[in-house]
């Protein structure tokens, strides 16, 4: 049981690390939309994919019965053109919006949808090393890749800056007997 709470403490400032470098745009997270967009998916919806294609077919069945059977299958023909162009790019930019969201949002839900292997990270200053799920493993990417965040000089300059006795980020104590 040890052992379990000790992966869960170092999976979660792993994950830390990993939402850090994500924040400050050292990492980009792609998704893969054809194995999120599936009905075992949390981030599926089926109404974003199932109410566009029947509202295209009815609309272009009443033209058909309506109007003339040439001009249904021209309005269907568009229609799918529509979906293809139109429609198709809007679920995929709202389902990458809910897995970012889902997987920035807490452990558990990062290790579902890697899991689903629909996560990619890619280092922004080298998009040839990426990681990609579920085969690779996102802890030792972060572990190799996404050092511990320090902003450097904030020690000094609050050293610098401080009163004597007073500490700084890091919790060192200023002391007043500088040589120079």
């Amino acid at each position: 049981m040890a052992e379990t709470a000790g992966n869960k403490r170092k999976d979660r400032a792993l994950f830390g690390r990993l939402m850090e470098s994500y924040q400050a745009d050292r990492l980009s997270i792609f998704i893969d939309f054809d194995r999120l967009n599936t009905p075992r998916s949390p981030v599926f919806s089926p109404w974003e994919n199932v109410a566009p294609l029947l509202i295209i077919l009815l609309l272009a069945m009443a033209v058909m019965l309506l109007v003339d059977l040439l001009i249904g299958t021209l309005a269907m023909l568009l229609g799918v053109i529509g979906y293809l162009f139109l429609v198709r790019p809007w679920v995929s930019q709202r389902v990458y919006r809910r897995a970012i969201d889902a997987a920035t949002d807490n452990l558990h839900n990062w290790n579902i949808l890697w899991k689903l292997g629909g996560l990619v990270l890619t280092l922004n200053y080298n998009s040839k090393t990426r990681c990609v799920s579920p085969d690779g493993d996102w802890r030792a990417f972060v572990t190799r890749y996404l050092p511990e965040m320090d902003i450097e000089g904030t020690d000094t300059y609050a050293e610098f800056r401080g009163d004597p006795g007073e500490k700084s980020a890091k919790g060192v104590t200023r002391d007043d007997n500088i040589d120079m």
